[in-house]
């Protein structure tokens, strides 16, 4: 389903916070059905559905094609993918246009079972389409813990090392249908069969609100085992499940192998107290928090290539503890998972001159002297999350090398100083054989690595890789424009939505930040959806707003909750991203889920409403207006304006919802609350003198006209105050922050006034996205 956009996007609000969407290509044939989706996912492996949601795209060589029927068969194999022969379900030549969101009504499927699936349609014509090509999906319904036979285990020893764990079963032969494993970890994971790494996903699973839900995932494992004896693995590592998630647990996993004969018998493999436990040779440092995410011990000396083998020899490896997982809740991602999205090399390796190690004179004085160390700063070239490999010299047993991740360095006098928030990461040489780090289950955001206690020799920029990392949506559209300025700005902020998506959600800057702030979700929110296939990414997020409320309807400003800091506009992203989901998808599902939590939110905040004006209603310290302006981080002196204009603003949004939903009696109550506060605020706030609100700075104009403040009579008068502050004293360039520059852009488009946008989004001078590329930036700054 395509939606025509509002006639007052123009071509550079595509750029800033809405983008042009790409043609789709047209299929060889004149008329044909294509991208069949199950739940908005490519052949889903365990989605947690009973009755998913069809879809598909027609494509045509001509103008005017329309569906006018479409036709759905499922089975249990390709080969049954006939009329008269799907086992499943056919649906019959059903006569409507919808080609979105059909929902499945055959038998119930079976955890297990493939079913297949495909579609043909007609035309306007009357025409049939041939049949698309066949897709898939599984079912996963152990969404509970009681639905399953595997326990929970963890490492029996106390520290951050990421355990291995391991245990071998026996087959007496080869299943004729496919064996699914369905893994529930706490921490993240990487999972062997037979000393072979099963799948190429990243930092798996996604995150949520871990107290309150935690994700399996599922993979198709049947060409990994083998008839006899056979082994799996796996390898945990800490990440969100010692902080910030709701939870603070040792890395722990709960796993069901499920295979089925040829006479439908099923053989189930789980964990439980009889795996082998053992600490890996990485070992996590850090806190997990804010300036604290640290990095990874690598000891070389420790390394086990065979550890997963079916051979190798774990008897003297402890056994492993049933882990208290107190979560009940156990869901599919049901998101695209995070991959490697491209691989970079490093652009420039120096050696730092008069930096940490041993000079050339120490290292002649004696024999005994120890041989000389060196440092290197390498750059990778633009701005990155993911992991790091590199290749050393030669070195000593038990020799130390260190590595410290920033976005920005400086050198001086051989000094080198680099904002690396504490990402540093160590290797421990072996003292044999090629001397590689690569980190495994810590990530960083970075540009530079600075690297001290180098043993002699050279370091071959050739072997250093920067692997960029992120949840892996489909891109959506693309933008370009004779105003080279414009086109720079897009591709940053395209590669920068890719590096702050990791994990399933969305981060404020890639290199100190991992905790998903709705602010800059919110800011970035109309951006996101058109750049990128976000339907099912939204639909997952939004599931942790909802999943992260308070009793008393309180929202936190981040998803994962955490104590970070926010204001209104933060916690008003669960209900902009619900409403604009809608506009894009239509997905009904979305607003009827999310909803009662965003009622609750409104209720919270109405209950500290006097006289019309909202007072502070959440439980944390911050109640941030706009924030990170050019003048000022935080906008104390103008918080109230931003809050009290914002909140009339979310109101509508919450109206819009509910009207959706038919709910008219609460959309006409949130409108009498609308207007009772905008009269309120106007009597409050507004200076007749000055026609202005607050200090006259650029948002305290557009704040109040944005959420409906000004009166109809001097709307006019307040714009020209906001115009010529820009113009004038403001020499064209935006002065708003992150929340302002968001709203001021909703508002100047929704009133035709995209020159004005222009006006600031093209300069390269101070403070503009263009002085951003003028001084290197590869992503843009917080």
């Amino acid at each position: 389903m395509r939606t025509t956009p509002p006639k007052w996007i123009s071509a550079l609000t595509a750029l800033l916070f809405f983008c042009v969407c790409g043609s789709t290509a047209v299929a060889k044939d004149a008329f044909a059905v294509s991208d069949p989706r199950c739940e908005d996912l490519v052949n889903p492996l365990g989605i947690d559905v009973a009755n998913p949601r069809l879809s598909w795209r027609m494509q045509a060589d001509y103008n005017g094609a329309a569906q006018s029927a479409y036709q759905v068969l499922c089975a249990t194999s390709p080969e049954l993918l006939r009329e008269g022969k799907a086992d499943l379900w056919d649906s019959g030549k059903v006569e409507t246009d919808q080609s979105r969101y059909v929902v499945y009504e055959g038998k119930p499927i079976e955890r297990g079972v493939v079913s297949y699936w495909t579609v043909r349609i007609w035309n306007e014509r009357g025409a049939a389409s041939g049949w698309s090509e066949p897709a898939i999906w599984t079912l996963f319904d152990m969404t509970s813990s009681e639905d399953w036979q595997a326990k929970w285990i963890t490492q029996p020893y106390e520290g951050l090392a990421n355990p291995w764990l391991r245990s071998s079963f026996e087959l007496e032969s080869i299943p004729g249908e496919p064996a699914f494993i369905y893994v529930n970890a706490l921490g993240y994971f990487q999972l062997f069969i037979n000393g072979k790494r099963v799948g190429s996903d990243e930092f798996a699973p996604h995150v949520g609100q871990y107290d309150k839900r935690t994700f399996a995932m599922t993979y198709d494992v049947s060409t990994y085992l083998k008839e006899g004896k056979n082994t799996i693995g796996f390898w945990l590592g800490n990440g969100w499940n010692i902080g910030g998630a709701g939870v603070n647990i040792t890395p722990s996993v709960r796993a069901q192998l499920e295979l089925r004969d040829g006479t439908g018998v099923t053989q189930t493999v789980v964990t439980d107290e009889s795996w082998r436990a053992k600490p890996s040779y990485m070992t996590y440092t850090g806190e997990w928090r804010w300036g604290r995410f640290g990095g990874e011990v690598y000891d070389a000396r420790l390394e086990e290539p065979n550890w997963a083998n079916i051979d190798y020899d774990d008897r003297s490896w402890a056994t492993a503890v049933v882990a208290e997982v107190p979560t009940e809740v156990v869901s599919s991602p049901m998101l695209p998972p995070s991959l490697v999205i491209e691989t970079l090399t490093a652009a420039e390796v120096t050696r730092i001159e008069g930096g940490q190690g041993t000079d050339d004179a120490d290292s002649a004085a004696g024999e005994n002297a120890a041989p000389a160390t060196s440092s290197w700063l390498v750059d990778m070239g633009k701005a990155m999350t993911g992991r790091f490999e590199i290749v050393f010299p030669d070195a000593p047993e038990g020799h130390e090398i260190t590595m410290e991740f920033g976005d920005t360095v400086s050198i001086e006098d051989g000094e080198v100083s680099i904002n690396a928030f504490r990402q540093k990461s160590t290797y421990i040489a072996r003292g044999r054989g090629v001397e590689r780090f690569n980190n495994e289950f810590n990530y960083a955001g970075f540009r530079y690595v600075y690297i001290q206690n180098v043993p002699p020799g050279e370091i071959d920029p050739e072997t250093i890789k920067g692997y960029v990392i992120s949840t892996d949506l489909e891109k959506a559209s693309t933008f370009s424009t004779s105003d080279e300025t414009l086109n720079e700005i897009y591709a940053m902020m395209e590669y920068t939505l890719e590096i702050l998506m990791m994990g399933g959600y969305q981060v404020d800057c890639h290199s100190r930040e991992r905790q998903g702030y709705g602010g800059d979700a919110y800011a970035s929110l109309d951006t996101t959806l058109c750049l990128f296939r976000t339907d099912a990414f939204y639909r997952k997020w939004t599931q942790d707003w909802v999943d992260q409320q308070e009793p008393n309807g309180n929202l936190t400003y981040t998803s994962p909750a955490s104590r970070h800091g926010g204001g209104p506009f933060w916690c008003g992203f669960l209900t902009a991203a619900t409403l604009k989901h809608y506009h894009h998808f239509a997905d009904i599902t979305i607003v009827e889920r999310n909803y009662p939590a965003i009622k609750k939110w409104f209720e919270l905040a109405q209950r500290k409403v006097v006289d019309g004006i909202q007072e502070k209603f959440t439980s944390q310290r911050w109640y941030l207006g706009d924030w990170a302006s050019p003048t000022r981080i935080e906008d104390p002196e103008n918080a109230d304006i931003f809050i009290q204009a914002y909140m009339s603003y979310a109101l509508e949004q919450a109206a819009q919802l509910a009207e959706l939903l038919g709910k008219t009696e609460d959309a006409e109550t949130y409108r009498s609350w609308i207007k009772e506060r905008r009269a309120a605020a106007h009597e409050k706030l507004f200076d007749p003198a000055t026609a202005s609100y607050g200090s006259g700075d650029q948002v305290t104009y557009i704040l109040p006209l944005a959420g409906g403040v000004v009166p109809e009579d001097l709307q006019d008068e307040v714009f020209a105050g906001f115009e010529r502050t820009l113009l004038e004293k403001d020499d064209g360039h935006l002065s708003t922050g992150l929340s302002g520059t968001y709203m001021m852009i909703q508002y100047l488009q929704r009133i035709g006034r995209d020159d004005l946008i222009y006006t600031f989004a093209s300069k390269r001078t101070y403070p503009s996205w263009g002085y951003m590329i003028e001084n290197g930036a590869t992503a843009t700054w917080e």
